[in-house]
C-alpha cells in the first residue's frame, strides 16, 4: 500500500500544492518504478510477493503503475507532438517530469508480464486504473497506453522518442504472448488493438531499425501459438483451450497483419532477412514461415497461396532464403526453415525458370538442333550426334540416372554451397 501511494501521490496531491511540490512528486514516482523495475529483474519470487492477486496489496501495486503509466504515455506524447508550445525546455515543469516514467513503468510492467510464465498478464491488461472522475477508464488501460507511444518511433523526433517507443514494443510483446486464447481472454482481446499499432510501426519507412526489430518480435510473440500455451504447468493438457479454436485465431491474426498492406508487409519482412543481425532476421524468417504455413493450407482462402508467394517472390524472398542457406555454416534452425521454405512453396517456380533459361540456349542450324550453351568438358564439339549414340553419350546418361539432381535444397536433395564447401574440406 505505501508503494501504491508513492506511485499516486502525484495526482493525489495536485489539487492541495504547489507546482514545485507536486514536480518533486513526480521525480519520487518515477523513482519508485525504476527501484521496482530493478527488483523484479529475473525474480519471480519478488513480482509474487508484490503482485499477487490473492491480496488487495498486489491489485492495487498493478492498478498503480497502469496509471502510471498512462498518464506518463500522455505527458510523453505531448512533450514530443511539435504542436505542443508549452514545453520545450521547460525540463524542470510539471508535465516534463511526468514522462519520465514512462520508461520505467514499460519496463516494470515487462518484469511483471513475463514472471510466471504469464501468470500476471491478465491482472496487467484487466487493471482498473486510478482516474480521475473525467477521465475515461478505456483510454487509461494497457494496450491503449502502448498504442499510444508506439507512434513515437516513427515520428522522426529523435533518438528519445524511439527508445520510448522501442520499450514500449517490447512490453506489448510479453502481454500478447498468450494472444490467441478464445476470447474473452485478455491477450486475445488486447491484440485488436495492439496488433495494428504494431504493423504500422514495422512498415514505416521512418521506423529505425532497433525499433523495428522489437516490433517485429512483438507481432511474433501476438500471431505464435506455442505448444506451451495447450499445456498446464505440470505438462498435462489444458481442459479449457480448444485446440482447434486457437488456430482458428491465430489465423484471423495472421489475416490482420496482412490487411491493411500486404505489399509493404512482405517487402519489409523479406527485406529483413538479409539484415547482419540474426536477431531481427530471425523474427522476420519465423513470421514469414508462419504466414506460408498457416494462410498458405488454408482451403476456405484458396488462391492465396498463389498470391502470396507471388508477393513474396517479387520482393525478392527466393534470392534471400539462398543466402541463409549459403552463410549459416553452423548447419541452424534458420538455414533448415529457410531451405524448407524454398523446396515447398518456391522449388517448382525455380525449377521452370532454369528449363527457360536453358531452352534459350538452342539453336537450329543445318537443319539440326544444336545447343549453344557454353562449352563444357566431355560435350563433343559442335553438340550431339543424335542419329549414332556415342559410348561416351551412354556413359554420361547412365551417369545422371545413377546421381538424380532432385529438386531444392532441403535436406536430402542438393547439397547447398556451404556444406559442399565442408565436404570439400
Amino acid at each position: 500500500q505505501q508503494l501504491s501511494l508513492l506511485l499516486s501521490c502525484p495526482e493525489r496531491l495536485a489539487d492541495n500544492s504547489a507546482g514545485s511540490t507536486v514536480s518533486s512528486w513526480y521525480d519520487i514516482a518515477a523513482e519508485t518504478c525504476w527501484l521496482l523495475f530493478f527488483l523484479t529483474s529475473g525474480d519471480d519470487a519478488i513480482v509474487q510477493f508484490l503482485c499477487s492477486t490473492e491480496s488487495t496489496g498486489g491489485k492495487e501495486i498493478i492498478s498503480s503503475i497502469v496509471t502510471r503509466l498512462a498518464i506518463s504515455a500522455d505527458a510523453t506524447i505531448q512533450r514530443f507532438d511539435n504542436t505542443a508550445s508549452t514545453f520545450g525546455a521547460a525540463r524542470e515543469s510539471a508535465a516534463y517530469k511526468a514522462s519520465l516514467s514512462c520508461i520505467p513503468c514499460c519496463r516494470l510492467l515487462r518484469n511483471i508480464a513475463i514472471a510466471s510464465s504469464g501468470k500476471f498478464v491478465p491482472s496487467i491488461l484487466c487493471a482498473e486504473t486510478n482516474t480521475r472522475p473525467n477521465d475515461n477508464p478505456l483510454s487509461c488501460s494497457v494496450e491503449h497506453s502502448l498504442a499510444k507511444l508506439l507512434p513515437l518511433g516513427f515520428s522522426g523526433a529523435g533518438n528519445e522518442p524511439s527508445t520510448i517507443a522501442s520499450e514500449a514494443a517490447s512490453t506489448a510483446g510479453a502481454c500478447l504472448f498468450d494472444a490467441g486464447l478464445s476470447l474473452p481472454h485478455p491477450s486475445t482481446n488486447a491484440s485488436r488493438t495492439l496488433l495494428p499499432a504494431l504493423v504500422q510501426a514495422m512498415v514505416h519507412p521512418l521506423s529505425k531499425f532497433d525499433f523495428r526489430r522489437e516490433v517485429t518480435w512483438a507481432i511474433w510473440n501476438a500471431v505464435n501459438v506455442p505448444e506451451d500455451l495447450f499445456r498446464n504447468e505440470d505438462g498435462t493438457w489444458r481442459q479449457d483451450v480448444n485446440r482447434g479454436d486457437v488456430l482458428m485465431i491465430q489465423k484471423d491474426l495472421l489475416v490482420e497483419l496482412l490487411k491493411a498492406n500486404p505489399n509493404e508487409t512482405i517487402r519489409v519482412l523479406t527485406a529483413s532477412l538479409s539484415s547482419v543481425d540474426s536477431d531481427a532476421a530471425q523474427a522476420s524468417l519465423l513470421l514469414i514461415n508462419a504466414i506460408l504455413r498457416k494462410l498458405g493450407s488454408d482451403a476456405k482462402i484458396s488462391g492465396q497461396i498463389g498470391r502470396l508467394t507471388i508477393l513474396f517472390e517479387e520482393a525478392g524472398l527466393v534470392e534471400a532464403l539462398n543466402i541463409i542457406c549459403d552463410l549459416d555454416t553452423e548447419e541452424g534452425e534458420m538455414a533448415e526453415m529457410a531451405a524448407e521454405l524454398i523446396d515447398e512453396f518456391f522449388d517448382e517456380r525455380e525449377d521452370d525458370g532454369d528449363e527457360d533459361d536453358f531452352m534459350a540456349h538452342a539453336g537450329v542450324s543445318d537443319g539440326q538442333f544444336q545447343f549453344q550453351a557454353p562449352t563444357v568438358e566431355g560435350i563433343p564439339k559442335g553438340g550431339f550426334n543424335f542419329g549414332d549414340p556415342s559410348p561416351m553419350f551412354h556413359q554420361q546418361q547412365h551417369q545422371q540416372i545413377q546421381s538424380p539432381m532432385g529438386r531444392g535444397r532441403g535436406r536430402g536433395q542438393v547439397v547447398p554451397a556451404w556444406m559442399q564447401r565442408q565436404q570439400e574440406l
